[in-house]
């Protein structure tokens, strides 16, 4: 092994003589020089599906279309720059292309977790005999009672997971009870403001006391409050009112969980938070959710062996209450993205998962294509 193999990050494009980047967009541009890094050069062509940018040079390297890559043969490594790679994919494959490549992206956008090889195996369905590993064990879920709280809690049920139902009122969780019920498991409703600390003391008092020991934990509710069209004037107190429940809870119930979890040997932890950037006017919504991030990037590493895992979800802008029904996505394509923290197993403590790149998998088929792109030690 020569020292160039021995770079971090380093890919082996077999006889490749040119190589591609396939998908000029927000992660291209985040992640631009990581990639050149990873590849130890830059790429010989940008190409996108867009006609507007055919033509164009973006870094100094031009941008072709799809027509023209095909051209090229099979002497040329095509990288897919985008988390949504199936059907570009497919068109690549039907151009005759044959090395084909994705860059798969940790900790949301902002990290190059690796380069790997696609091929036909990656578009298949998953025939895979699923291992139910939540089956008879209690989920906590926080705000519970709609939105993806309550997709979650649906979710978790059809697996056969009992239910802890959090929700500001004990009568907010009587149709997801229902719901619930009707899938053969149980479900116990429990009401706390999170916005209040002595409340989240209490329900975690209540929860160690009179509940089931806890195996799963969905720290899903939070608030995203409006707080005026002036960045530069948000209040203390719209500061003060994201943090005690988008951060400050979550945490607070994740110290008080999770030792009992790794005292038992077993626990999944899925903190729902968000990829949001870019946007001052919702900066309280955003730097608590940025807090929520760094406590889990965090904390995570010193879970290793323990049995308990922890992980992110990002949903996406979904149609509920807080992302209003202008949204692009429906709030039933969280699932099965949102769940894979709790069924997987293996290296996860600390992933971000990204609910929107599963939205219309069956869960096996997300489980193998997130295994697939979160994958350490690929042959490339």
């Amino acid at each position: 092994m020569n020292n160039e193999s021995m770079r971090p990050g380093y890919v082996p494009l077999n006889s490749a003589s040119k190589i591609c980047l396939f998908g000029v967009g927000v992660s291209l541009s985040d992640c631009y020089q990581q990639l050149i890094q990873s590849l130890g050069r830059k790429p010989d062509y940008l190409c996108d599906n867009s006609p507007g940018k055919w033509g164009r040079q973006f870094w100094g390297v031009s941008c072709i279309s799809p027509e023209e890559l095909g051209r090229l043969g099979e002497r040329i490594a095509v990288i897919i720059t985008v988390r949504r790679y199936e059907d570009i994919h497919l068109q690549l494959s039907a151009l005759g292309l044959k090395e084909i490549f994705v860059a798969c992206f940790d900790r949301a956008y902002d990290i190059v977790g690796g380069i790997h090889r696609l091929g036909d195996e990656q578009l298949a369905v998953s025939h895979e005999s699923f291992v139910n590993p939540v089956r008879g064990r209690w989920t906590l879920i926080t705000g519970a009672a709609r939105g993806i709280g309550r997709q979650i809690a649906l979710g978790m049920a059809g697996l056969g997971s009992n239910i802890i139902a959090h929700s500001r009122q004990i009568a907010h969780t009587r149709e997801l009870a229902d719901s619930c019920a009707g899938l053969g498991v149980e479900v116990l409703p429990i009401a706390a403001e999170l916005g209040d600390p002595q409340e989240v003391e209490a329900l975690l008092d209540d929860l160690e006391a009179n509940f089931p020991p806890i195996d799963l934990l969905f720290n899903n509710a939070a608030i995203s409050l409006p707080c005026g069209a002036d960045p530069w004037n948000i209040a203390s107190a719209d500061f003060q009112a994201h943090f005690s429940i988008n951060t400050i809870a979550p945490i607070r119930i994740c110290y008080r969980l999770i030792p009992a979890m790794m005292r038992r040997g077993f626990g999944r932890v899925i903190n729902i938070s968000s990829t949001i950037q870019k946007r001052p006017g919702e900066m309280a919504y955003a730097c608590s959710k940025a807090a929520l991030n760094k406590f889990v990037h965090d904390l995570a590493p010193s879970l290793e062996g323990t049995g308990v895992m922890m992980s992110l979800v990002c949903p996406g802008y979904v149609r509920t209450d807080m992302g209003g029904p202008n949204a692009p996505y429906s709030v039933e394509s969280v699932i099965p993205g949102a769940l894979l923290g709790a069924v997987l197993d293996g290296d996860i403590n600390g992933r971000w998962f990204i609910a929107q790149d599963y939205a219309g998998l069956d869960l096996p088929t997300a489980m193998k294509k997130a295994k697939f792109y979160y994958a350490q030690d690929q042959e490339v």
